[in-house]
């Protein structure tokens, strides 16, 4: 039997389990090997994340898969803009890659206005932006991350994945982050699946969403 190596690419400003997400899955799917890794730089001392831009990030999903032995099942969990990170990688050799709440474009706009608005906030593209997080943590953002965003067509991206694995996309209905996304120009090949859950389905969402993956990932 194959070994099965499960990579995982985390979404904006949080850490390498997504807040919980990501070992959710991984508990419910105890045969496989699991691959978490942080894109951003942690200091616990300050309780600070400071992000990495994308093509950093693109460079560490990269050495993660590039490390896997030849002849692994390999899949792939990406969450919000770690799926544009695994868009960009161009995995090879990956059978699945599953996106869960991916974004429809990398709007600039959409993340100052959401994360912005916080009290304590402070955002500045040709500086450094910093954003107070729900638990306690500040997340910084430097210039370079900004402008690692800008030219991107993301659709265009998402529509060279069917070349490279199965893909499928995990919808959420109630989604307060990205708000109502537009999928209509994506490959035919990409599965669409609208789930009822906010962006990191939490509470009762959560349970269903793993059980969805894991059946997905153990039974593939």
């Amino acid at each position: 039997m194959s070994k099965h190596v499960i990579v995982y690419s985390h979404g904006f400003g949080v850490r390498k389990d997504d807040r919980g997400l990501f070992t959710d899955i991984a508990n419910a799917l105890p045969k496989a090997e699991h691959v978490m890794f942080d894109y951003n730089l942690i200091d616990n001392r300050t309780n600070t994340l400071t992000v990495s831009p994308l093509q950093e990030q693109v460079r560490k999903l990269k050495e993660q898969l590039n490390k896997i032995d030849g002849g692994t099942v390999v899949d792939l969990v990406a969450h919000s803009q770690g799926c544009v990170v695994a868009a960009l990688a161009k995995p090879q050799n990956v059978r699945n890659l599953l996106c869960i709440a991916p974004p429809d474009n990398v709007d600039t706009e959409r993340l100052i206005n959401f994360f912005g608005s916080r009290e304590g906030s402070d955002i500045d593209l040709n500086g450094q932006s910093r954003i107070p997080r729900r638990d306690g943590s500040t997340t910084i953002i430097p210039a370079t991350y900004w402008q690692s965003l800008k030219g991107l067509n993301v659709i265009r991206l998402y529509n060279r994945l069917p070349d490279l694995a199965k893909v499928k996309f995990l919808v959420a209905n109630n989604d307060e982050v990205l708000g109502m996304t537009n999928f209509d120009k994506t490959d035919e090949r990409i599965e669409l699946v609208q789930l009822e859950g906010n962006h990191d389905f939490t509470d009762e969402a959560r349970q269903y969403l793993v059980e969805y993956v894991r059946e997905e990932l153990a039974n593939a």
